[in-house]
Parts: structure tokens; sequence; C-alpha cells
């Protein structure tokens, strides 16, 4: 716990002298807990003794009075360097996460993965900010409090002052067993609740499915993690009992034990009778402490598997960015000896070729040879592993992410619209684009119409990934997001080829206001749709099997010919 704590204190950053000031007033606020069990002991001394005046009592009374203010005082301004700012420090953290994987190549959010992502944002996180700045605060209390009570004890007497530090040696060891089990077995629940978050995600995307084809195994599959989850849980419990009744038993024993020691330290006349009422008293609050830690112990065992999966997400491999703001005059397109693999499966083998600016060139080949995957490292997704990549002639890993995605548009068949009005999703496109600017867009990209038959027009909210649109609907406010970016790139996965004939008109225009004067790269699934394509490049098994346009393919009576005769 105590590493812990110096790990959430270097995480804090420019809130550590906040968090190191509450470690200081928590010393303070500490101190007061003990002056109510100190006047107690004082009130009854004086009382043995026959010696308690009302001018005691109305000194007693005004002390008493003073500490519980001054204790609610330093409570608050604990709160306020601990609590307040914890929200600070873990607000930070989450920024830090999502501008971490924006950097991230896409093929690190895999199904796999996202469960992952989703239960740090939302699980882990949101725990650290909730548990670790009180529990944070409560620890230090807990350790002030032990160190002033091994004080009072050796004041009171040595060999009770040395009875306790030997309790605390005896709680130490058990607080540390404890810890070692919480961290085995929490890692193992906190991993499973991460699975648990991958398999809910691929269930809810697959409830469609499993309703159409009435798939009650995929339920039961479903119901089978929750029970996994529960033994997993349940396990945990088994494991940590044992130890955590040996260690709150140090609690209630080493209460009884102090006490029992006091009294026979009285009997055999070590101590007067005032001093053993006092321990009497003061035995219960002065081992108090270890409650608190044991209860820390828990939530730390959580916080600290939390912590470790956040770190683990913070040190994946980012693409490796540059801030080089080059100004791209030309956009022609260059592969040069491009290698790429993904989880050591080659996708893209030593594959050349050039596309001139403000070209119509198309992507051709049978599914999974490669096609996305060009498109994908155009737009730098993914790094290559050997060979070159060039825009204008300047390597792409020598341009600032920003700067070469600013150049880009990409449009493509699965269209994803936030939960948001329709005119922010089409702003999304231009940052700060003005009304008339998105309409202009919206416009061109053939959607103003059905826009303005909505209630409420561009500020209708859509649902989640555009729910609420049909897919052509969805198709055109992708593309007038691309046309108010007027990027002079265009990555279009052909955007027609599963869409109804009425929308597929619409479409067809929009991208005709899109492509204009734009260096344009489409994957083509309608052959006949690409005949006017300045070249075409087909693509089988990763490798660059012929290009040209297409009477010259067609003449070369080669692949692109058997493919055009049986698709076209």
């Amino acid at each position: 716990m105590d590493k812990l704590v110096f790990r959430i204190i270097k995480i804090a950053g420019k809130d550590k002298k906040s968090l190191l000031l509450s470690i200081l007033v928590s010393f303070f606020e500490s101190t007061t807990v003990f002056v109510p069990y100190m006047l107690v002991f004082f009130s009854v001394n004086k009382y043995i003794n026959d010696t308690l005046t009302l001018k005691d009592i109305e000194i007693i009374s005004i002390i008493m009075f003073i500490s519980i203010v001054l204790r609610a005082v330093f409570r608050r301004i604990i709160d306020g360097l601990q609590s307040t700012k914890g929200l600070d420090i873990f607000a930070r953290q989450r920024i830090k996460l999502v501008n971490h994987l924006r950097k991230l190549p896409m093929g690190y959010f895999s199904e796999d993965n996202m469960g992952n992502i989703i239960s740090v944002l939302t699980t882990d996180l949101i725990f650290a900010e909730e548990v670790a700045m009180s529990f944070f605060g409560q620890l230090i209390n807990s350790y002030i409090s032990i160190l002033l009570s091994i004080l009072v004890m050796l004041y009171i007497n040595i060999q009770i002052g040395l009875i306790y530090i030997v309790i605390m040696i005896i709680s130490y060891f058990a607080i540390k067993y404890l810890d070692k089990i919480n961290k085995k077995y929490g890692k193992v629940r906190q991993d499973q609740f991460g699975n648990l978050s991958n398999e809910v995600v691929e269930y809810i995307k697959g409830i469609p499915t499993i309703k159409a084809f009435s798939m009650a195994e995929d339920e039961e599959n479903i119901i089978d993690i929750f029970e996994e989850v529960k033994e997993k849980s349940l396990t945990f419990e088994r494991k940590y009992f044992l130890p955590r009744i040996l260690t709150e038993s140090s609690y209630t024993i080493g209460t009884g034990i102090l006490i029992f020691a006091s009294v026979l330290l009285y009997f055999y006349g070590y101590i007067t009778k005032d001093l053993a009422i006092g321990m009497l008293i003061f035995s219960s609050v002065s081992l108090s402490a270890i409650v608190v830690i044991i209860n820390g112990t828990t939530r730390f065992g959580i916080l600290e598997a939390g912590l470790n999966r956040f770190d683990k997400l913070m040190e994946e491999k980012e693409l490796i960015d540059t801030e080089n703001d080059i100004k791209l005059t030309n956009f022609d397109i260059e592969f040069k000896d491009v290698c790429f693999a993904y989880e050591n499966n080659d996708v893209i083998n030593n594959m050349s070729f050039k596309i001139k600016e403000n070209t119509l060139n198309a992507l051709v080949g049978s599914s999974g040879s490669g096609k996305s995957t060009i498109t994908n490292l155009i737009a730098r997704f993914w790094d290559i592993d050997r060979g070159q990549i060039t825009i204008g002639g300047k390597n792409i890993k020598d341009i600032s992410l920003d700067t070469l995605l600013s150049n880009i548009s990409m449009v493509f068949q699965n269209v994803y619209l936030f939960q948001d009005t329709i005119f922010n999703n089409i702003a999304f496109g231009l940052e700060n684009a003005s009304k008339e600017e998105v309409i202009n867009a919206a416009k061109k990209a053939r959607c103003h119409d059905f826009i303005m038959k909505l209630e409420d027009g561009y500020d209708t909210v859509i649902g989640q990934g555009g729910a609420t649109l049909s897919g052509g609907e969805k198709q055109r406010i992708s593309i007038a997001r691309a046309i108010l970016k007027d990027a002079p790139i265009i990555l279009l996965d052909e955007a027609t080829s599963s869409i109804d004939p009425e929308n597929e008109i619409y479409i067809q225009e929009a991208i005709n206001e899109l492509v204009k004067n734009k260096t344009l790269i489409v994957i083509a699934h309608r052959l006949s749709s690409i005949v006017e394509a300045d070249n075409i490049f087909v693509v089988e098994n990763g490798k660059l099997v012929e290009q040209g346009n297409h009477k010259k393919l067609i003449q070369y009576n080669g692949v692109y010919n058997k493919m055009y005769s049986f698709y076209a």
C-alpha cells in the first residue's frame, strides 16, 4: 500500500503539492482525534483524585468544542486537497488515455482489446477516482494515528507501549499476507471483468443475428461467461475470507490484550488507577487504525489491478509522430517496395506503384486481397514494415499525423455517425464550420432535402452510429462531411455497392461533387463503375499483379479481364 500511495502521488503530477499538503493537514486532523480521549482521561484522573472543579469542566468543554471545530475544518481542507483534486487528476488520466488511443495503430482496436479499453475507462478509472483519494487520506490518517498512539502508550507505561508495538508488528505481517492474497486473486477477478466486457460487447453487437436465427446457444455462451465471473469472484472471496478474519482479529484480540495488560499492571502496582482507566478508554481507539488499513488493503488491491491495466494500455506502442508541419503542394502517391504484416500474417508484399494527383484510380481484387489495407496504409492507420510510402515526394512518416490526415478524406461503406445533431456530424469534417458551409456541403451531397423534412432539420439528433437513418442517408451525410473537409486526396470504398437504386443515383451525384479536382482512390466492387478510371490496380494475395486503364487490361486478357467478364 505504501508503494501505491507513492504511485498515486506520482500520478498526481501538478497536483502533487496539494496531496503532500493534505498529508500535513492530516497530521493535525489526527491530533484532534486524540484530543477528546485525552480530555476524558484528564477528567477521569481529576475525578478519581477528587480534584475536578467547575472551572476544569468549563476549560475541558471549551477545548473539546475547539477540537471538534478544528477537526471539521481540517477535514474540509483535506477533502478540498484530495477528493476535489482527485477528480482533476483522473480527468487528466482519461484525456491522456484518449489521446494515447488516437495514436495507436488501428490493428490494436480488435474485438479482444475493446472490452479491456472499455473496462479501463468505465470501471478502473472511475473506481480510482472515487476510492483512491478518499482512502488515500484515511490511510495517511491511520499511519499518523498509529505513530501518535505509540507515543501516548510509551508515555503511559513502557511495558504497555512495547505490547502495543508488538501488536502493530503482528498486524503488519497479517496485513501483508492479506495484501498478497488480494493482489493474486484480485488481478484474476479484474482480468475476468475485462473479458466479460469483451463478451458483452460482442453479444450486444450480435443480437440482431441471434434473434434472426434463434441462436439460443449464444445466449447460453453469455450465461456461461456470467457464471465464470461469478465463480472467479467467489474464489476470490473464499481465498480472501481467512486472511481477512485473521487480520481483523488482530484488532479485537489486540484491544483485549491491551485492556488485560493494563488491569494486570494496575494490580501489580506498575500503573495507577487513573492510568488503568485511561487505557480502558484509549485502547480501542488506538487500534482502530488497523480496521481502516484492512479496508484500504481490499480496495487498494482492486485499485492497483486497475492502475496496472491502465499502465499496460498506456505502454502500447504508438505510431511514431513528428512535429514537422510540411505543407504539401503535390499529391502524387507512391508505394516503394512496401511490405506489411498484421499479427505475423503477410498482407502486402513488395508492392510498388505510383498514383498521379488529380486522377481517378481504382483498386480491384478478391475479398481479402489487401485493397482496404492499401488505403489504411496511405492514411497511416498502420505503419509499414519495410519500404516507403510518399505523398508529393515526402515520406508520410516525416509528415505529422494531423497534417497527413488533414489532406485525406475517407468515405467507406460502413459509415459511422455520432449520436449528435446532423449539423455536428457534417461539421465534424471541418473545425469551426459555419452553418452556411454545412448547408452548402449538404446540398452538394444531395442530403439537404431529406434533412429539411426532419422535424428539427439540421438540429435533429440521430441515434448512435446513425441508427435512425437509412443506409443511403448515412452515406450522403458522410459524403457531405468529406465535401466540407475539402481534402485533396479521397479514399473511397465504393459507396453504392449495397445501396438501393433510388439512393444510388443520389449517392453517385454526391460522389461526383466530392471528387472534383481530387486525387481519388476507389476500392471498386462494381467493375462497370470504373471503366473510365485513369489507372486500375489489380491486387491478389497482397501483390500487385496488373495495372493500367480498362482498355489496356482488357486487351491484356489477364486477371482483370476474367473479373470483368464475371462481375461487370
